[in-house]
């Protein structure tokens, strides 16, 4: 408890602290894990202008496996540093064509709360951190690798490495965000990589922790790349494209980006050659919306660092959707795909967690009471008819009288009111008889007294 409340009452006096992959009071793992091995350390451009930017944008890509991503860095140092959303689009499709994307400006951090709730990771703006001394106060593009209501982290493209994580409140990253004009974040669209099986514990990349690199004394030494003065004008865009806010949320909760918490996930693992086609049919078949279907070769560190089987033409393996750690249950795993698309769907028929073959119906005929299902049913059945026989029965010979009884003694007790009608008839009857009786007392003889 005393560490606890050390470690909260140096957050808040220092805004952010300088931690490994849990949060400062031990409660919260990130995320999004990108192991260290594969940190990118920021760079200049070919006029020595930082590319926080695309690096921010291909550690993106390492994460989410865009291939076309791989290297970015390396070919923007041929081009001039610094970064805005239009410089973005251009050298995406100059170097990276065909990866989809979405970029946000604005101050609005529900896009990036669904991105990381779906596994993805965003690269984000990042306008100030002690660890750059003076005022701290930055023009730079990070990657927002955790943000709950309690925790958000940040992987600085300037400190690399597993224990080089910033972590601070959710309010305080949203301040950070946003200074300079506004936030500007870059989302990639592609699935996250596969969870890790819940029989193994998460990827450990290194024996020995990474030491913490100490706060330098002034920024000089750190390249940044935003230049703020090019990214004031707020909005979405969809692979260049200016959009609506409402298409940005139907690409992001209903198209493109979903969320993927309820789906199974297959990983095709080997040669590129072999994995293309297996990926290409099940994203066609009836369980492509249903899944979500990575291809890793098989020394990529997304599959080796979680301890998945890599032997295989390919290797395909099925998992549950994530639970709450994170972990997800290998429900099936096949070393090739001899047997095709055909095969494949046949397992996920029998192995899907909640699939139950015996609750499939056939509209054009009854139930086969062969299967157990059928035999229940038709038990189920048969008792209705009996009881429906009996309570008919009872109801025509016994329920009549009951309600004649009933309905005698109520009217003894509690006559009825007289409709309207029938008390005019009432009132015509009394006078009819009092005008014969008078009648009768006129035409009568006189009798003697």
């Amino acid at each position: 408890m005393i560490t606890f409340l050390f470690l909260t009452f140096a957050l808040f006096n220092a805004d952010s602290q300088v931690g490994g992959r849990t949060s400062p009071d031990g409660a919260e793992q990130l995320q999004i894990d990108l192991p260290a091995s594969e940190h990118l350390k920021n760079v200049g451009g070919k006029d020595g202008s930082g590319l926080c930017v695309f690096t921010s944008v291909e550690h993106s890509g390492r994460w989410q496996n865009v291939e076309q991503l791989h290297g970015f860095q390396g070919k923007m140092r041929k081009e001039e540093g610094g970064g805005w959303p239009e410089k973005v689009d251009k050298m995406v499709a100059k170097y990276a064509p065909g990866t989809t994307y979405l970029q946000y400006s604005g101050d609005d951090t529900s896009l990036l709360k669904l991105a990381l709730k779906t596994g993805r990771m965003p690269a984000v703006t990042y306008g100030y951190s002690p660890r750059y001394g003076g005022s701290g106060r930055i023009a730079h593009m990070v990657n927002l690798v955790h943000l709950t209501p309690r925790w958000a982290a940040v992987l600085d493209n300037n400190f690399p490495g597993e224990n080089n994580y910033e972590w601070m409140t959710p309010a305080e990253f949203t301040r950070r965000w946003k200074l300079g004009g506004g936030g500007w974040a870059v989302f990639l669209l592609s699935p996250p990589p596969p969870p890790p099986p819940t029989a193994n514990a998460r990827y450990t990349q290194h024996t020995e922790p990474d030491e913490a690199t100490p706060p330098p004394a002034t920024p000089e030494p750190f390249l940044f790349g935003v230049e703020l003065n090019k990214t004031t004008e707020k909005g979405c865009w969809h692979n260049g494209r200016k959009i609506t806010a409402t298409e940005a949320e139907t690409i992001l909760e209903g198209g493109t980006l979903t969320d993927d918490s309820h789906k199974l996930r297959i990983t095709l693992i080997g040669d590129p050659e072999k994995t293309r086609k297996p990926k290409a049919d099940i994203e066609a078949s009836e369980w492509g919306p249903t899944v979500l279907v990575q291809a890793y070769p098989a020394d990529a560190w997304a599959v080796t660092a979680i301890g998945l089987p890599t032997t295989g033409t390919p290797r395909i393996v099925v998992q549950a959707p994530p639970g709450p750690d994170g972990t997800a249950t290998v429900i099936h795993s096949q070393a090739d795909y001899t047997d095709g698309i055909e095969g494949l769907i046949g397992a996920l028929r029998r192995k899907a967690p909640d699939y139950d073959p015996n609750r499939d119906k056939d509209g054009r005929k009854g139930p086969d009471i062969t299967t157990t299902s059928g035999l229940a049913l038709a038990r189920a059945v048969t008792v209705t008819a009996i009881l429906a026989f009996v309570l008919g029965w009872f109801a025509h010979r016994i329920v009549p009288a009951a309600v004649t009884a009933i309905t005698t003694a109520h009217a003894q007790v509690f006559p009825p009111k007289p409709t309207m009608e029938e008390m005019i008839l009432s009132a015509l009857k009394t006078l009819k008889a009092q005008e014969a009786a008078a009648n009768v007392e006129r035409t009568d003889p006189i009798k003697p007294s």
